[in-house]
């Protein structure tokens, strides 16, 4: 629920019965917050991006086929599945010189409850760059992210990459 300032929370009661905004979150912060984790990803700075999340970090990949009427998962991995994928990537075919850049659009930030939560929806397109400097899209879709602001440094809980692309080709076991 947005606030006359721009920042969301949920209301709550205090014990007068007053509604009032247990945590305010600026939405150019979480915009802010969530270009940094672009940024370490494009970066592949891996560590810097485990650094932006909490130690029950889950990442999962979806997609919808329309031929099987259903979600597909296709990755899911929580804070050790992610550090070792991250170790291995080095030695994935497709990877060496490729670079990706993510474009992010945040569409809608949401409180959640008093736990300090918020859910953010974004829209991401992600070009990759070959070593030959030739740029494609590479894919299309949204985050689904669970933030966690009630610390003074917001941290990923939850993201979920909702692709609309569904032909990923070689080289494509970075997070998106």
């Amino acid at each position: 629920m947005e606030q006359v300032d721009g920042s969301v929370g949920e209301r709550s009661q205090d014990h007068h019965g007053l509604r009032i905004w247990p945590v305010a979150v600026d939405k150019e912060d979480i915009r802010d917050f969530l270009n940094k984790v672009a940024d370490a990803l494009d970066g592949e700075a891996w560590d810097d991006f485990l650094s932006m999340c909490v130690p029950e970090f889950e990442y999962r990949v979806t997609a919808f086929s329309y031929e099987l009427n259903k979600e597909m998962i296709w990755l899911i991995h929580d804070m050790d599945g992610l550090r070792s994928l991250f170790n291995v990537l080095p030695e994935q075919l497709g990877r060496r010189g490729t670079r990706m850049l993510r474009q992010i659009s945040v569409t809608d930030v949401t409180q959640v409850g008093a736990d300090g939560h918020v859910d953010v929806t974004s829209k991401v397109i992600v070009v990759r760059t070959s070593p030959e400097g030739v740029s494609e899209l590479f894919a299309a879709g949204r985050y689904l992210d669970v933030i966690d602001v009630s610390e003074d440094v917001p941290k990923l809980v939850r993201r979920e990459t909702q692709l609309d692309t569904r032909e990923l080709g070689i080289g494509s076991h970075v997070p998106i």
